[in-house]
């Protein structure tokens, strides 16, 4: 009898755990997507406010450091939100 209960526990463990990873897929992946539009808008509006963007173009030119905060701040957060909304939508 004890091991029935403990399969059913087992069951409702993996069944919670996988509706929190959903949701957290979800979640993760709005706020990925709106923290690079807003670097991508900030970067847009007010390019000097940024220390990181500064920091790169002090130590890596004017291109590159443009390049660079591109890339790491605006495209691969879009990125990374775009897969985790697609795991989240693909289950």
């Amino acid at each position: 009898m004890y091991w029935f209960s403990a399969v059913l526990f087992a069951i409702k463990l993996r069944y919670y755990g996988r509706v929190m990873d959903i949701g957290f897929n979800f979640i993760l992946g709005v706020l990925a997507i709106v923290y690079g539009l807003y670097c991508f808008i900030q970067r847009k509006v007010a390019p000097e406010k940024i220390e990181k963007l500064q920091l790169l173009i002090e130590r890596n030119g004017e291109k590159m450091g443009h390049s660079i905060h591109m890339f790491g701040y605006t495209i691969l957060p879009i990125i990374a939100g775009l897969l985790l909304l697609f795991a989240h939508f693909r289950v």
